[in-house]
Formats: C-alpha cells, structure tokens, sequence
C-alpha cells in the first residue's frame, strides 16, 4: 500500500511539473529558443540536468531522440534513484495528465560509472520511452509492461529488451566517447 501512495505522490508531482513553469537548464532554454518550458525531457536533479546537456552536446542519436520525444503528447522526467534487481537504469513507469503522458526513466548515478555510460542509459532508456509513445494505447505503467512483453526479449530475470534501444544506448556511448576525446593536430 504504501508503494502505492508513493507512486500516485509521485504522478501527481509530475503532473503538477506540467503546470508549473520548468526550471530547465541554459542549454535547454537555449535549444527551445529561449523557451525552456517546451521541452519534454525533464531532468529532475542538477546531476540528471547536466548528463543531458552533455549529451544534447555531443550525441546525435541523442538529440533525435529528444526531438522525437519533444515532438509527442508525453513528457518524460529523468530521476535519480534505484530500479531495483541489480538494473542501473530502467523505464519505470507511465501514468496520464489530462490528455498528456506522463513516463519515468530512473537512473542510478553510481560513483564508478563513467559520463558516457550513465548518457548511453539514458539514451537507451529514452529510447524505450519512444517504444511506448508510438502505442497510443500505453497509458499506465501496466498497458507498458504488456507492450515490453509482445514486442521486448528477455533482458534479465526482471526486464525485458529490445535490440532499438540496445542500439540506440551504444550509439549514444559511442557519441560521447568520441565527443569527450582531445583532438590533436599533427
């Protein structure tokens, strides 16, 4: 039960953040044209706000997606926190606010992970948000766990996966890890 009430506290939070003006970042104020309210992937901490800057900055893949994402009905709140089962990153969750979609990607910001892999889960993750986006009829957290079972394979005991978003997370880390590497002139 008390499970429960912290996941409709937080649908509620999260419906209240599309009321609310955003507190997005310079660089996402500044890829809207000043308008930082636009955006439809929202980072709820500084460290989540920052990875997503870099990526917006050195990933490709990465833009698409969000420019995708931005281009739907759903926003997509990006939170740190812990999915549980060993899974560092996860799509947690889908609920709706009025005729909005609400999702969840929750990742874990562990110490020993590098930059460009906490980015490339996010990607990936992001990636499954789109999965679901493209189904109109995913509207809860259980319509999603049906949709991972018709189309997704088995990742771990606890997930499943899909090759786009598998895909999607390398290209991401590849991005980055070229984008973060000095370059030098002979």
């Amino acid at each position: 039960m008390a499970n429960r009430a912290r996941k409709v506290a937080m649908a509620m939070a999260m419906a209240g953040g599309l009321l609310a003006p955003s507190a997005g970042s310079a660089a996402q104020a500044m890829r809207y044209g000043g308008d930082a309210n636009r955006a439809h992937v929202r980072p709820t901490t500084a460290a989540v706000a920052a990875l997503i800057d870099r990526a917006m900055e050195g990933s490709a893949t990465f833009r698409q997606i969000v420019q995708t994402i931005d281009g739907s009905d759903t926003y997509v709140y990006v939170l740190e926190g812990d999915c549980g089962h060993g899974v560092r990153a996860c799509f947690s969750g889908v609920t709706v606010a009025g005729a909005s979609r609400i999702m969840r990607v929750t990742l874990a910001l562990d110490a020993g992970r590098s930059e460009w892999d906490l980015i490339g889960s996010i990607g990936h993750e992001l990636r499954h948000t789109i999965e679901a986006i493209d189904d109109p009829t995913v509207r809860s957290t259980d319509a999603q766990y049906f949709l991972y079972e018709r189309i997704g394979f088995k990742g771990t005991t606890h997930s499943r996966e899909t090759t786009a978003a598998m895909d999607a997370g390398n290209a991401v880390r590849a991005e980055i890890r070229r984008f973060a590497r000095p370059v030098t002139s002979k």
